[in-house]
C-alpha cells in the first residue's frame, strides 16, 4: 500500500537535507501545547496520513493544519495537534508540536516515537494507497534525514507502523458506531485440547501483560501453532490444568482465546483468580510487539470492562512487577507504562 515508506526505513546519514520548514507562528498555530517532553533521540518513527486535506501551496496546507489543530483540540480533547511534524503536496514540512514534546499520534508509542505525517494525500478509491507526489516525498526523506543527523532519531530507527490513516473531517453524524470487541480465535479453531480448570471471581481486577519468551507469529496458521503448542507446554511439562493464559496476541493483530474469559490461567501465582493475563507470542526484550498486536490487545482490555470481565477501576501491571521474572521483556513493558490504569 505505501512503497515510499520503504525509501525510509533505508535512510541514513549519507542523505542529501532538502526541505522548507514553515514554523507554527507562519501557520497560523493557536497558542496552545503540549509539556510532556520526549527523551531523544527515540528509536521509533511512525508515518501517518491525513485522508481528505489535500493541499498544493502555503496558504490552503496552513488552512488545513489550522482545521486539523482545531479538530484535534476541541473535538478529540488533547493538547495541541497531534504530529511532531507534517508534510503537504507544496513539498514544505509543517512544524507541528516540534521536536521535543510528546504527540497524540499512536497510543503506546508516543513517548518513544517522533510522529510524521502526510497531510497531501488524497482518498482515491480507484487508485488505494497511491503515494504523495514527488515534492512532498523529498521533503519527507529531508525531514527523516535531518531528523537523525540532529540527534532527535536514532540512526537505527525501527517503524513499527508502515502507516496510520486519520481521516479527520468524517461529520459526526457519519461517524461508526462503538468498536465492537475484536473477533478472538476460539479455542476450537486452534484445536484446543480439552481441560478443565478452576473459575476466575469475576470482574477482575488486574490485567497482567506477559510475554511468552517463545518464537513468535505473524500469519494465523503460524499463530495457532504456536497457542497449540503453548498449551501443550503447560499441560505436558508444567502439569497445570490448561494453557497459562486467558488471552493469547500474535503480531497477526489477532486475539486468540486462551482459557478465556471465565476460566483462570496459570501465569501468575496469588493472581490467577482475579487477574486476566494477557501474553503477546514471542520476546519483546529489545523490540516491542507492532502496532497491529498493540491495538488488539489494547481494545481487548476495553472489551473486557465494556463486558463488566474486569472492572472499571482495574490496575493493569507488567508480570515483572508481580513476579520476579523478565516478562514482559523491556521493549514491550516501556509501552505499557504509557497505556491506561498502568501501576508500577
Amino acid at each position: 500500500m505505501l512503497p515510499w515508506l520503504l525509501v525510509f526505513s533505508v535512510l541514513g546519514l549519507g542523505a542529501r537535507v532538502v526541505f522548507t520548514m514553515v514554523s507554527r507562528k507562519e501557520w497560523g498555530a493557536e497558542a496552545v501545547g503540549c509539556s510532556t517532553q520526549l527523551i531523544l533521540p527515540v528509536d521509533f518513527l511512525v508515518i501517518h496520513h491525513i485522508t481528505r486535506l489535500e493541499c498544493h501551496d502555503q496558504m490552503v496546507c496552513s488552512q488545513r493544519l489550522r482545521e486539523l489543530q482545531t479538530h484535534h483540540i476541541h473535538n478529540n480533547s488533547w493538547c495541541d495537534i497531534a504530529y511532531n511534524f507534517l508534510v503537504g503536496d507544496d513539498g514544505r514540512v509543517y512544524e507541528g508540536i516540534g521536536w521535543n514534546v510528546q504527540g497524540w499520534h499512536t497510543q503506546g508509542y508516543r513517548n518513544i516515537s517522533l510522529g510524521f505525517a502526510f497531510f497531501g494525500t488524497k482518498e482515491d478509491h480507484s487508485f488505494p494507497g497511491h503515494s504523495p507526489n514527488l515534492a512532498a516525498l523529498s521533503a519527507m526523506e529531508g525531514l527523516i534525514s535531518y531528523a537523525v543527523q540532529k540527534g532527535c532519531l536514532s540512526s537505527r530507527y525501527f517503524q513499527p507502523l508502515l502507516v496510520k490513516e486519520e481521516n479527520c473531517l468524517v461529520s459526526p453524524q457519519k461517524a461508526g458506531p462503538k468498536k465492537a470487541c475484536p473477533r478472538a480465535v476460539i479455542r476450537s479453531d486452534w484445536e484446543a485440547r480439552e481441560s478443565h480448570c478452576p473459575e476466575m471471581n469475576l470482574p477482575a481486577k488486574y490485567v497482567i501483560i506477559i510475554h511468552t519468551s517463545g518464537r513468535t507469529c505473524n500469519v494465523s496458521d503460524e499463530c495457532r501453532r504456536v497457542v497449540r503448542d503453548t498449551q501443550s507446554f503447560f499441560m505436558d511439562r508444567l502439569d497445570t490444568c490448561d494453557t497459562g493464559y486467558n488471552f493469547l496476541v500474535g503480531q497477526d493483530g489477532a486475539i486468540y482465546e486462551g482459557t478465556g474469559w471465565n476460566v483462570q490461567g496459570s501465569h501468575t501465582a496469588g493472581y490467577n483468580d482475579i487477574a486476566l493475563g494477557i501474553a503477546f507470542m514471542g520476546t519483546f526484550t529489545g523490540t516491542p510487539p507492532n502496532a497491529a498486536a498493540l491495538e488488539a490487545a489494547q481494545s481487548l482490555i476495553q472489551c473486557a470492562v465494556d463486558k463488566r470481565y474486569l472492572t472499571p477501576n482495574y490496575l493493569l501491571v507488567g508480570q515483572s512487577d508481580v513476579e520476579n521474572t523478565l516478562s514482559p521483556g523491556k521493549a514491550l513493558y516501556s509501552i505499557i507504562k504509557t497505556w491506561p490504569h498502568f501501576k508500577h
